[in-house]
């Protein structure tokens, strides 16, 4: 080693070394005065950090993230981010132009990522050491979302993990990517798009209605209860079941499932279904690689006031039996 190589990695260990006891010393303070060292809590060993951006002014919510579950929670009484076992010195949460950014790919050994765009993302050599003692369990994002606040983009990035999206009645995008996991959306109501692409797991949609709806699933199913201008379902390697809240007699159809049978409510055939009619705007193209293709209407489930079932009084042995009417 070159005498200059090695004066600067003695150095370099000589900084190590002071850092480290000044972050002992700068704890042992913070105890004693009662002050929080660390904006993330650490609860039976695991780490929780929560931001508060009800007073921000955002219209996106971008969030891309690595091994990790993600919960959006639409109208919420608050607006917060709750981030479980999260690397303390390697996320970001900030606003950043109109748009709440959440992100875990921090690599404090690189230090294109520590400065970017002329902000320093590295919080301090203190949470690299305290993380060294934490527990690592399973990342998981919850975000929560008031109805008071109008989201135009909702941005989902996942290497691996499950995508809950609770949504709300707001002219909201919502685009989902995820490499390996499964996406489950209900309660949406928008008039504008919602779509997904999932390399290996499954996806979800219940009670969504928005202007397009557009899924793709390379490994892995679709499921929907479904109202949209367009629909768009390809499971590479799957089936498709789809339930239609609107009339289906309005529709133009593609379906296609090669492997396996069509059925468009009572229609059953193998092979591929086309259907065009040029007065019609509506279309719904579904395609099932390696299963099969369902589209029907669906049939809300009768509520228990008509169920035609009444309880019966106790007996004695105090079991409870029902009665037809």
């Amino acid at each position: 080693m070159k005498p200059v190589s090695l004066i600067f990695l003695i150095i370099a260990v000589i900084m190590v070394i002071v850092g480290m006891l000044m972050c002992s010393v700068a704890s042992l303070q913070s105890k004693r005065q009662g002050i929080d060292l660390f904006d993330t809590k650490v609860v039976n060993g695991q780490s929780e950090a929560e931001y508060d951006f009800s007073n921000d002014v955002i219209g996106k919510i971008q969030i891309e993230v690595s091994d990790c579950d993600v919960n959006v929670i639409c109208g919420s009484d608050k607006n917060k981010v709750v981030m479980k076992n999260f690397s303390s010195a390697g996320y970001i949460c900030e606003v950043d132009n109109r748009a709440l950014v959440i992100e875990d790919t921090v690599n404090i050994f690189d230090i294109t990522d520590i400065i970017e765009n002329g902000k320093i993302r590295f919080k301090g050599f203190r949470y690299y050491l305290r993380d060294r003692k934490i527990t690592t369990g399973r990342k998981a994002l919850d975000v929560y979302i008031s109805d008071k606040f109008d989201i135009k983009i909702i941005d989902i990035k996942v290497d691996g993990g499950d995508v809950n999206i609770a949504g709300y009645e707001n002219n909201t995008d919502y685009i989902v990517a995820i490499t390996k996991g499964k996406l489950t959306a209900s309660d949406i109501v928008t008039a504008s798009e919602v779509r997904a692409t999932i390399e290996k797991g499954s996806a979800g949609l219940y009670s969504v209605t928005a202007k397009s709806v557009n899924v793709t699933v390379d490994e892995g199913n679709i499921n929907g209860v479904l109202s949209a201008k367009e629909i768009t379902a390809d499971a590479k390697k799957g089936s498709v079941f789809i339930e239609s809240m609107s009339d289906l007699s309005g529709y133009n159809f593609v379906l296609k499932a090669p492997d396996s049978t069509i059925t468009l409510e009572n229609l059953v055939k193998s092979g591929n279904y086309i259907a065009n009619d040029a007065q019609l705007t509506s279309f719904i193209h579904a395609s099932a690689g390696m299963g099969s293709v369902t589209v029907k209407s669906y049939i809300a489930p009768p509520s228990p006031i008509d169920s035609g079932f009444t309880p019966s009084q106790s007996d004695s042995s105090g079991t409870t039996s029902q009665t037809s009417e």
